[in-house]
């Protein structure tokens, strides 16, 4: 072997090794790609996604799917290799990761609050698509959480409505705030409570609060739920999670509850948070989704008003519709089953 050939091959072998460990060594950002779509109206395991009892129910004849991302998890790295192929590819993205998961969180940090981004998305959409159907919805205070080893551990329970404190009703989390707040540290305070449609009264003798001075605490959290005749359950896939759901929950409830078939013989796919009122905001993800809608060959794509500037460029063959409510989306569907109308349904462009 010359000295030429043996410096080439030194060179070669030098390149491949730096290559291999600059392909292996992670850098800091988190890929997103089109995932996995789940069908709310037909049945997953023999049992209905969207089960309801207490009223009447109706079959369609469409599919109605939630798309997903599929995203890097917080505790798996990611290769300068796979970095430039989503870059480039037009189904996927790159994100910094400190933009995606904030500086010291863990994988169990992001599964927890995704578990309650979801939680909160399956009450809202089940309110938001009572209310556009004309049920009565009541939004009253609801224990979200109760420390273990506070005055109400084992007394309240997640999901109990606070009806009244000490006889006087509680409308809003701030009412039952501030009834506590007149009482004294270790006085008794009577909770009224509805669990399993059941009201009870709960005696909670208060605490001094850690982090502020003379303040009684009664050990959890409030947030405003729902209350309402009906029993929903939307049985999604436990591994989702997140707040993008909402709008096709409750399309999905909507179209459970009442007479006529919205979604026609059509796939619809969508993505978007709702809340209780029926106001349907931005989410992330949207080319991703967009892409699994279309391999899920689905027929109508609805997003969310403030996410049309995301798909900018982008061409494919399922139509797009864009919404700003729950509302809209009833609307624009009923529309599509109307040849002579379905014009009039708004676009992203």
């Amino acid at each position: 072997m010359t000295r030429q050939t043996w410096t080439a091959a030194v060179s070669a072998l030098l390149f491949v090794i730096a290559a291999a460990i600059i392909a292996m060594t992670p850098v800091p950002f988190v890929t997103y790609s089109p995932g996995a779509t789940h069908e709310l109206l037909s049945p997953s395991g023999g049992e209905p996604v969207i089960a309801v009892e207490g009223l009447d129910t109706f079959e369609s004849a469409g599919q109605m799917l939630v798309p997903t991302v599929s995203i890097t998890r917080a505790d798996a790295p990611v290769s300068l290799p796979e970095v430039l192929y989503a870059h480039w590819a037009p189904d996927r993205e790159v994100y910094p990761r400190e933009y995606v998961y904030p500086a010291r969180t863990n994988a169990t940090d992001v599964r927890n609050r995704e578990a309650q981004q979801m939680a909160t998305s399956r009450a809202d959409a089940a309110a938001a698509a009572l209310r556009a159907a004309g049920i009565s919805v009541e939004q009253i205070p609801m224990v979200q959480s109760v420390a273990s080893t506070g005055p109400a551990a084992d007394k309240l329970f997640p999901g109990d409505f606070v009806v009244a404190i000490d006889d006087t009703p509680t409308p809003t989390v701030a009412a039952v705030r501030e009834a506590i707040g007149k009482r004294g540290i270790g006085q008794s305070v009577m909770f009224t409570v509805r669990r399993d449609r059941t009201e009870r009264v709960v005696a909670i003798d208060t605490a001094a609060s850690k982090t502020q001075a003379g303040v009684p605490v009664w050990g959890g959290n409030l947030v405003m739920g729902y209350s309402y005749a009906p029993r929903i359950d939307i049985r999604l896939d436990p591994a989702l999670g997140g707040s993008s759901a909402g709008l096709m929950m409750a399309l999905a409830v909507f179209e459970r509850v009442t007479p006529g078939d919205m979604a026609g013989d059509r796939v619809v796919a969508g993505t978007g948070a709702i809340d209780g009122a029926g106001t349907v905001t931005a989410v992330a993800g949207i080319r991703e989704k967009l892409a699994s809608a279309e391999r899920a060959q689905a027929d109508v794509f609805l997003v969310p008003d403030a996410n049309c500037s995301d798909l900018a460029g982008v061409q494919s063959r399922v139509r797009v519709v864009s919404v700003g409510t729950l509302e809209d989306a009833i609307a624009s569907l009923d529309l599509l089953n109307d040849p002579a109308n379905e014009h009039l349904v708004k676009g992203c462009a």
